[in-house]
């Protein structure tokens, strides 16, 4: 029986007649973490985005948990066996991201945004819990909890970011960026709490980074993706060792 919890197969993505996917095939097992990487224009975020329904797919499926969450069928597939749930759909059967650039609320407050990150849930007691594991998690965002969002420092919004989307429990958590424009002692903390989510919450982390190095040294497996086509597939610590990786992403 097959232990993967996300299949993208033959997933293709246009905008208009520039294709940024062009056939990708993609496995993550649960419980691994698997990194991305690639250079800026590949068409990372853009694969990050058709998982959860945020950049429709022209071709291709896209398969969470043993379910079709997005299906174009072939080119002469009839419509009506083609598969298009909503984000919120998506995100509700257990997949959530923390997008490029965080996409946190700036004027809302720290607790504000973690709320929002529960926007799906009723119970209150359960939203509550959620929120002080949070805090437990990142400390920095209890003592910052009745701050506004926007006023944080660039590694106290990441945290928030993170913070936010397990705050619906995922599965699944996609990541974009996670380190993008953070000092590199920040970076070292926010990719260890990543290991630790792994770890410690059982959440499976597929991530997209440009920190080609730092990626795979806490991944599990990696893929390189460029110019819509994925080039490389390898458990990471092999990647590491590629020397048109090393030449390429890692500057050696």
């Amino acid at each position: 029986m097959s232990n993967a919890i996300l299949e993208l197969k033959n997933v293709h993505v246009s905008y208009g007649n520039i294709e940024a996917l062009k056939g990708v095939n993609v496995t993550i097992n649960a419980g691994q973490v698997v990194c991305l990487i690639g250079a800026n224009g590949a068409g990372k975020s853009t694969l990050l985005k058709s998982i959860v329904g945020l950049e429709p797919l022209t071709k291709g499926e896209v398969i969470f948990n043993g379910e079709r969450i997005t299906y174009t069928g072939g080119d002469s597939s009839a419509k009506k066996d083609r598969v298009f749930h909503s984000t919120d759909k998506i995100i509700s059967r257990g997949i959530s991201m923390a997008p490029e650039g965080r996409g946190i609320f700036p004027e809302m407050t720290v607790l504000e945004n973690l709320e929002m990150g529960a926007f799906m849930l009723k119970d209150n007691a359960l939203i509550k819990k959620r929120i002080e594991e949070k805090y437990e998690m990142f400390e920095i965002l209890k003592d910052r909890r009745k701050q506004l969002a926007g006023s944080l420092s660039g590694g106290e919004q990441q945290m928030l970011s993170i913070a936010r989307a397990l705050m619906s429990a995922p599965r699944l958590l996609l990541l974009d960026e996670p380190a993008l424009g953070l000092a590199p002692i920040i970076i070292q903390n926010i990719f260890q709490t990543i290991s630790k989510i792994s770890r410690e919450d059982k959440v499976t982390i597929f991530l997209v980074e440009q920190n080609a190095k730092m990626a795979l040294s806490i991944s599990d497996k990696g893929y390189v993706l460029e110019t819509g086509n994925i080039v490389l597939e390898d458990a990471s610590k092999n990647l590491l060792e590629n020397p048109k990786v090393k030449a390429a992403y890692l500057g050696e």
